[in-house]
């Protein structure tokens, strides 16, 4: 918030650069290789006051070098002051979580679907941007693709227990149920009132383990898609895998992903 004792920034570039005249072009580059990510929000008219010209050089999930030109932006002094403010945090974020979410994707077994469910613990102007990183690295922001209603452990206390719950799920008739669970007992619960997903959030893989015998013993699992968390890391995927899921749904190991650092450099006449 500012006032008049605490200006603006774009107050204050335009009072710095009120002596230079005419429009110059700066670059905005990578210091470092990386994979480029949040190009559908490079949009000028978006910054609280004129910031130029901007023109996308790479697209949206190209691998990057360091050095290489990202964005061509053309304007006044003031307005590549302002540009400096709005380009960097939206594209660095996003290709920061992208190389790491690729990453991560690369290490997984054949067979093993990547989420990152965490992104309800962003703040809410972020959570576009994890989206469109997760989107170029091929991880899911939810446990499955598609329509799916999903019951952590809170909305199975709020509705009553695991039956209510999925009853509860199956009547909105948003596709299939998925449901948080603790162990074996009831995760056959659930299958019997008609989960499609079991989720088992201990994060202890012999929870897993004992879910996914259990279920096929009971010819349940070809049925059922199974999914983990809970502090899952990347040497964990294999692991994780051989214990029957399907899916593994990872927060922190990719919300932590650092930025791609980015600078933009003011082209010499």
């Amino acid at each position: 918030m500012t006032s008049a004792l605490q200006p603006a920034a774009h107050d204050i570039a335009t009072l710095l650069y009120r002596g230079v005249v005419g429009r110059r072009e700066a670059v905005v580059e990578a210091t470092e290789p990386g994979t480029l990510a949040g190009t559908g929000f490079l949009d000028a008219a978006r910054a609280p006051a004129p910031a130029g010209d901007w023109a996308l050089l790479v697209e949206e999930g190209s691998a990057v070098k360091a050095g290489q030109p990202l964005v061509r932006v053309t304007g006044t002094a003031a307005e590549l002051g302002v540009a400096e403010d709005y380009i960097l945090g939206a594209l660095g974020f996003a290709s920061g979580i992208a190389a790491r979410a690729g990453a991560i994707r690369a290490a997984a077994p054949s067979g093993l679907s990547i989420a990152c469910g965490g992104w309800k613990k962003l703040p809410p102007a972020l959570k576009p941007l994890l989206r469109a990183g997760l989107a170029v690295a091929g991880v899911l922001p939810r446990l499955v693709e598609g329509d799916f209603v999903y019951l952590g452990k809170n909305a199975v206390t709020l509705l009553g227990g695991v039956d209510r719950a999925i009853a509860a799920g199956l009547a909105v008739g948003h596709g299939p149920v998925a449901i948080q669970v603790r162990d074996v007992a009831e995760a056959l619960q659930a299958v019997e009132w008609g989960a499609g997903v079991i989720m088992v959030d201990t994060g202890d893989m012999a929870d897993l383990r004992d879910v996914d015998a259990a279920l096929k013993a009971r010819g349940l699992r070809r049925s059922i898609r199974l999914a983990f968390a809970g502090g899952v890391r990347v040497e964990d995927l294999a692991a994780v895998h051989a214990c029957g899921a399907d899916t593994v749904d990872m927060g922190r190991a990719i919300l932590d992903a650092p930025l791609l650092d980015l600078r933009i450099r003011v082209l010499p006449v």
